[in-house]
């Protein structure tokens, strides 16, 4: 029976399961996505263009999720914060601070007594919620940023690799130079990366203390930035017990800018390992050779020298010949392990039965499987921004039918109109409230199924590795 490596065999883990990942838009963390260039208004249809010059005020009640996100704030209401909004005790009025400058724009409204759509549409464009501009998009945009679950499957290994069980440290250096701004099958590689560490870090931390270096992350690609790039290596998550709190808040302040100094960062790493005795694995993620004039090969050797419980294990995600034929001396030098890779299914695949999970192994699945803290949480977030926003719509109706009241008491309007114009603004509510409950519910019901077929991963995965074990009588 061969020996249990799960929890530390990072070639076949740690980006195998990263498609679902971080950040993602919407709710997560934020991208390091550089931002998009708009398109020039000018190559629009003719039709859209003249959509896009009509007056915002005209839109006075969307239908749809993305048109209530697009609505704008009124002129005298943009000012207000809208958690202080939706806490307000309200009541049916303009507030008085609003009052005189509310009845002045009234007063040059060039509309008809009688005209209750075009007074509906000025009073909109006067007292209208900010709360769907600033919140109603992060509804829109939301998709859970549930980490994909690091199932490694069995890996065919030359014999006299046997490495036994997880290192008493692990230390982690991620690449954070520019080129993992680059995209590779629809994600950013930083993106990618950060998922994978995350995962990682989850599962290799109940069995080993872990650190987590960045390199490449400080100044730019620019040759004026170069000494600052190659010269900062930080420890952002000191080495010590695993806390997946402050692990991820790590993980999610990297950002990728400048060049790589890959010696600088394994000769960093082994000088605070001075004096340190036990298996000590050094996990690298990069994309990319050495840019800082290091020699990372002579590095990895002196941090292995002497210490046969060390290694230096690499992945190099879509590097080139050069690059990857230096990463692979870096991690034969380390005494290591190295994995090229250019698609995620590359990662994945290869099956074969040489060594399997222990039930230990197994049974801390459960640390990967995101129902119980990540789903609440995302719950709590999708619940909270909703009822601000709801509370806003509310709050909104209140001020308009105060409107429609003072307009009436100022003789602007009579009651007929009052009438029409309390219908209009009843039905601006209704619809509002009516599409961010459904808003909310579909996000809601994102967030349990992207939890249940990662769970379902996570149930399939454990039943086969169960049934291997038992045909090889491990």
């Amino acid at each position: 029976m061969m020996k249990p490596i799960l929890t530390f065999l990072l070639a076949g883990t740690l980006l195998a399961g990263c498609s679902g990942g971080a950040g993602k838009a919407g709710g997560g963390e934020k991208t390091d996505r550089p931002p998009e260039t708009a398109a020039d208004p000018a190559e629009a249809p003719a039709e859209e263009n003249a959509a896009a010059d009509a007056p915002l005020s005209a839109v006075t009640e969307a239908g749809s999720p993305e048109e209530l996100a697009a609505l704008p704030a009124g002129t005298l209401t943009a000012d207000i914060p809208v958690e202080e909004e939706a806490s307000l005790w309200s009541r049916r009025e303009v507030p008085e601070d609003l009052r005189g400058a509310f009845l002045d724009e009234m007063k040059s409204v060039s509309a008809g007594e009688e005209d209750a759509d075009a007074w509906f549409s000025a009073v909109t464009a006067a007292l209208a919620t900010p709360a769907y501009a600033e919140q109603v998009p992060w509804l829109v945009g939301f998709r859970p940023d549930f980490d994909e679950p690091l199932l490694p499957e069995p890996e065919e290994r030359p014999a006299g690799e046997e490495r036994g069980q997880a290192p008493d440290r692990a230390v982690i250096l991620l690449d954070a130079s520019s080129s993992m701004l680059l995209e590779a099958d629809g994600e950013l590689k930083m993106d990618t990366a950060k998922s994978a560490v995350r995962s990682f870090g989850r599962t290799i931390g109940q069995n080993s203390d872990v650190s987590l270096y960045a390199y490449g992350h400080a100044g730019t690609q620019n040759r004026a930035d170069k000494e600052l790039s190659c010269g900062t290596i930080d420890e952002v998550y000191p080495a010590g017990s695993y806390d997946e709190e402050r692990f991820n808040e790590a993980v999610a302040g990297v950002k990728a800018a400048g060049w790589t100094p890959l010696a600088g960062a394994i000769r960093q790493a082994n000088e605070d390992l001075a004096g340190s005795d036990g298996d000590i694995t050094v996990y690298i993620v990069s994309d990319g050779a050495e840019t800082c004039g290091g020699d990372p090969v002579a590095e990895a050797a002196a941090f292995a020298a002497g210490h046969p419980g060390r290694h230096v294990d690499i992945i190099g995600f879509q590097v080139d010949a050069d690059a990857e034929s230096q990463l692979q001396s870096v991690a034969e030098a380390g005494n290591g392990r190295y994995l090229g890779a250019d698609t995620l299914e590359e990662m994945t695949g290869g099956i074969a039965d040489m060594w399997l999970p222990s039930d230990l192994d197994l049974s801390l699945l459960v640390y990967q499987s995101p129902t119980g803290w990540a789903t609440a949480t995302a719950l709590h977030e999708i619940s909270e921004t909703s009822g601000h926003a709801k509370r806003s719509v509310f709050t909104e109706h209140l001020r308009f039918l105060g409107a429609a009241d003072l307009l009436l008491e100022e003789g602007l309007i009579g009651a007929s109109t009052r009438d029409e114009l309390v219908a209009l603004m009843d039905s601006r509510k209704e619809t509002h409230a009516r599409l961010l409950d459904e808003l909310s519910e579909e996000k809601r019901e994102t967030v349990t199924s992207e939890a249940e077929r990662i769970d379902k991963k996570i149930d399939d995965y454990r039943t086969r590795m169960e049934k291997l074990k038992e045909e090889q009588g491990s």
